[in-house]
């Protein structure tokens, strides 16, 4: 049986890669390999405006027909404020933008209310957004969304990765299944009846949002770097939290086992998945190895788990930044 892949289902990672570099390079810019772009402004000497912005991809499609826009909500905050958190940085305020083919104000409605009651238990202000009518590009009866968020996080609590050493150990924090990445793929399988309605509704289930314990491992000095398992990944991800001279080598076998990707993984080969999916470590913590308790009890809500350890690189090493052992 041929082996479903991401790139058949209509998404190429490589290019996604390759426009990253070429925007880093041509702008000169740090903050493009950055989860959430930095600004310093003389207004706030002692602090950094931090801000992301994000969608949810292709999940959207299969949770408007099913209007789960509670879900759309809850994925459209945590891509944006978990970006944020990866710096240290508390949000402040959302913006949403809405891209539909004719506007219907009920459906609208429910979801701009579903996305300001999820942000509120974050101290996070929605003040406002734009909505379009593009006829001419957004099938009829649907719309898209983005997010974009703005926090503070004083200079002080700033997650720069300065701070890793040899023997740091790389914590994983659960993830409920797919997230809101990977879904071409997860839609093919489903189209193509490899994926049962169950099984599909598991994938759906919306993305965890870390925010605010992982915002307390930052004001306890807990964490050398943080990650943000989105597109691409566990290894492309925490590689951009892994700085010049270390490397995370990492455990397969560590990682919770999580039914969604056990079904998926009959159709698509494991590294394929591994470039794809979250593998069921949605966030990942770079720490020093005697403060695991205390992080694991801040995060137990979220089944913590050691899952690697950082090596310092011999010179003229050109391994990777981070890869698996296992």
């Amino acid at each position: 049986m041929e082996k479903y892949t991401y790139e058949k289902s209509g998404v190429n990672l490589n290019n996604a890669g390759l426009l990253s570099k070429m925007l880093v390079n041509r702008l000169n810019s740090p903050n493009f390999s950055n989860f959430a772009g930095i600004f310093e402004h003389p207004a706030l000497p002692d602090y950094l405006f931090a801000a992301t912005t994000d969608g949810i991809g292709t999940k959207i499609i299969p949770l408007l027909r099913r209007k789960m826009y509670k879900t759309i909500a809850i994925d459209l905050a945590a891509m944006n404020l978990n970006d944020l958190a990866c710096v240290g940085a508390k949000p402040l305020f959302f913006l949403d933008y809405i891209a539909a083919n004719t506007l219907n104000p009920v459906e609208i409605s429910d979801f701009i209310a579903e996305l300001n009651n999820v942000l509120k238990p974050y101290d996070c202000a929605l003040i406002g957004g734009e909505t379009s009518e593009l006829g001419g590009f957004i099938k009829d009866g649907a719309f898209d969304v983005a997010g974009f968020v703005v926090g503070l996080v004083s200079k002080a609590y700033t997650i720069k990765n300065n701070t890793t050493s040899e023997a740091d150990v790389v914590i994983g924090l659960k993830s409920s299944g797919v997230h809101s990445n990977g879904f071409s793929l997860v839609r093919k399988l489903y189209s193509d009846c490899k994926l049962s309605e169950a099984d599909f509704l598991k994938a759906l289930e919306p993305t965890v949002i870390y925010v605010n314990e992982v915002l307390k491992l930052c004001e306890k000095w807990l964490v050398s770097g943080l990650c943000n398992v989105t597109g691409g990944g566990i290894l492309s991800n925490l590689e951009r939290c892994i700085p010049d001279g270390y490397r995370a080598v990492l455990s397969k076998k560590a990682l919770p086992k999580i039914e969604i990707f056990e079904t998926i993984a009959q159709y698509a080969d494991e590294e394929e998945m591994f470039r794809t999916f979250n593998m069921g470590a949605g966030f990942c913590i770079v720490a020093k190895e005697k403060d695991v308790d205390e992080i694991f009890d801040i995060t137990k809500a979220y089944s913590p788990f050691v899952f690697g350890r950082i090596e310092k690189l011999k010179e003229g090493n050109d391994s990777a930044r981070a890869e698996f052992e296992d």
